[in-house]
């Protein structure tokens, strides 16, 4: 199985507020917000409302409110017409034809597809503009699970044979289960589909790039039907935001 799977080839940089690729997936640590701080009516759309108040635990609200805050940014640095929108007034709204989270935008036609991963607190949140087979996941390394146990249970024979021939058991379980994760949102199939096959063979037969890398703790992978352009950015403070989505 070609060793490129396992190299860093998704590239992450530190984000500014300069003009970025349209092909970027912010990351940010949701745990920085304060949920309490904010005014919610202001920033989230009604039904985004029913939702983060549905939440039970505290980090759930923190990583909700974190990626609709990384996807209205996106929408209002890639669509300069809706600069001056409400953040109020762009509503994401999860899918279940598609099984893609789609962007509402009041008093508009438009609907954007988008692509949302999170893990212990890390978000990540990306539009996909040009409607392609797109998706990506975050995942954290924890290397306490039983790893050979886990992948000779779920995983395909061959891929257990990756994870147990060396000491990087855990950066190759995670990277195989992120990989998976993505190709199950860039093909819009049910995760436990994917689970059994060996993903390399199923990227293959779909003609799909995959490009992945680890940040910290965490691995991260991007599975893409054109571009191979992706690249990560991270947002270390909600200052970052704020100039944009001006709450």
């Amino acid at each position: 199985m070609p060793a490129l799977f396992f190299q860093q080839q998704l590239v992450i940089t530190k984000h500014s507020v300069q003009p970025f690729n349209a092909n970027t997936i912010l990351l940010f640590d949701a745990q920085q917000l304060n949920v309490d701080e904010f005014d919610l009516n202001a920033l989230l759309s009604p039904f985004e409302l029913t939702v983060i108040t549905r939440r039970k635990s505290y980090k759930a609200k923190q990583e909700y409110l974190a990626t609709r805050l990384l996807l209205k940014y996106l929408v209002k640095q890639t669509m300069p017409q809706f600069r001056d929108l409400a953040n109020n007034h762009i509503s994401s709204e999860f899918d279940q034809q598609s099984s893609k989270l789609l962007l509402h935008i009041t008093d508009s036609d438009t609907v954007l597809r988008s692509c949302l991963s999170h893990s212990n607190g890390f978000v990540g949140a990306a539009l996909n503009v040009e409607r392609i087979e797109f998706g990506f996941d975050i995942e954290k390394i924890n290397l306490k699970r039983p790893f050979a146990k886990l992948a000779k249970h779920f995983y395909h024979l061959d891929e257990v044979n990756l994870i147990t021939q060396d000491q990087q058991s855990a950066e190759r379980f995670f990277r195989i289960w992120t990989l998976k994760e993505a190709l199950a949102k860039a093909t819009s199939q049910p995760i436990a589909k994917l689970l059994s096959p060996n993903v390399f063979t199923e990227l293959e037969r779909a003609n799909l790039t995959a490009l992945s890398c680890q940040y910290h703790e965490f691995d991260i992978s991007v599975v893409s039907d054109k571009s191979t352009d992706w690249q990560c950015s991270v947002v270390n403070s909600t200052a970052q935001l704020r100039g944009v989505l001006n709450f």
